[in-house]
């Protein structure tokens, strides 16, 4: 006979959760996209989030259409369901997109053939530790917009200078990371980023960094050219409120280019 204690312990168990009953065939709702495919085939691996998703141990909302909601991207979506049906891989085009998609997903086998896939080494071997080498990149990358919309007033294209130095400009004196030089006179502005003192004057690192950036400034959406100046480049200090720091005028080793950020198409309009 059990103790009144152990009786006790029983009666306060929570009840079991009942487990969700879900049919042979699944409709989906995957943001906006209608879906259709097998409980099995969404249960293929078992460690993705759609197989615990589908599993029973969890409540999955419905749309009106008792299709089972997902809140992804509807149109990656039918490169997941491929692979889970036939272990067919996204094309190259799609390779970056969809494997953030594996991710969220946890399609670790689709993850680990992705992983190797050109376009996904590129973005997140290359340009990413590029980003992370170039010393405040969002910054930079943020405040070139900034400028080039400020100058699009003016003009139906923006062009702005940028100057990245290897070493400090003063011994001595603490030079900022990221400074902007503006001439409203000429209407130009200029963009001073440092010092790459990590690198060897002869690396080619540097000028990746900038094309990653044009990289960048064109996928967000940007029509922008890019060219590379001379290595060689002057700069002006200006005196504090105080006076206790000198203007001085020098000329250093950097890597310059000028970025250029079209508006509008000028060819084919007609003048009035």
């Amino acid at each position: 006979m059990d103790a009144p204690g152990s009786l006790r312990r029983g009666h306060n168990k929570a009840p079991a959760r009942p487990v969700t009953q879900f049919p042979a065939v699944i409709p989906l709702n995957v943001g906006g996209h209608d879906y259709t495919t097998s409980l099995s085939t969404l249960r293929k691996y078992e460690s993705s989030m759609l197989a615990a998703m589908f599993s029973g141990r969890y409540h999955v909302i419905q749309d009106e259409q008792k299709r089972y909601f997902i809140d992804r991207d509807g149109d990656l979506f039918q490169y997941i369901l491929k692979f889970l049906r036939d272990s067919e891989v996204p094309p190259p085009h799609a390779a970056v997109q969809v494997y953030k998609e594996a991710l969220y997903y946890g399609l670790h086998p689709l993850i680990e053939i992705l992983k190797s896939s050109p376009p996904v080494r590129a973005e997140y071997e290359l340009r990413e530790s590029l980003r992370n080498a170039l010393p405040k990149y969002k910054e930079f990358k943020e405040k070139l917009i900034d400028l080039a919309y400020e100058l699009a007033i003016t003009s139906h294209c923006s062009e702005i200078s940028v100057h990245q130095y290897r070493e400090f400009l003063v011994e001595g004196l603490q030079a900022q990371t990221l400074s902007i030089r503006r001439d409203l006179t000429r209407d130009e502005s200029t963009i001073l980023i440092g010092p790459l003192n990590d690198y060897g004057k002869e690396s080619q690192l540097e000028e990746s960094m900038l094309h990653c950036v044009l990289y960048d400034l064109r996928e967000e959406g940007f029509n922008v050219d890019f060219r590379m100046r001379e290595s060689v480049c002057e700069y002006w200090t200006q005196k504090n409120k105080n006076n206790d720091i000198p203007m001085y005028h020098e000329f250093y080793d950097t890597v310059c280019c000028a970025f250029t950020f079209n508006w509008w198409p000028t060819k084919g309009v007609k003048k009035k």
